[in-house]
């Protein structure tokens, strides 16, 4: 069901162009949210570097991939070293 009070709508307002309107709204309203733009960033930024990979250039896809793979553990280093230095 798109809405709750969607069957109580005049009979002229349920119409198709009006349900898909709410569809996109409600999309775009999804789109908005934090958790969504970062997944869309890192995608975009995956398949940005996969187009050299499927050029032939595996050892640049691997580079550019690096930092996705390499940031989160630095971090965590960084985050338990200062933790470390604050708590002991």
């Amino acid at each position: 069901m798109l809405h709750p009070l969607w069957p109580y709508r005049p009979a002229k307002a349920q119409t198709p162009l009006a349900r898909l309107r709410l569809r996109m709204r409600r999309l775009w309203a999804w789109l908005k949210q934090k958790r969504q733009r970062i997944v869309l960033m890192l995608l975009g930024y995956v398949l940005v570097w996969s187009i050299p990979l499927l050029l032939g250039e595996p050892l640049l896809t691997v580079f550019a991939l690096l930092p996705l793979l390499l940031v989160p553990p630095v971090g965590l280093l960084i985050y338990r070293l200062v933790w470390k230095e604050f708590h002991a």
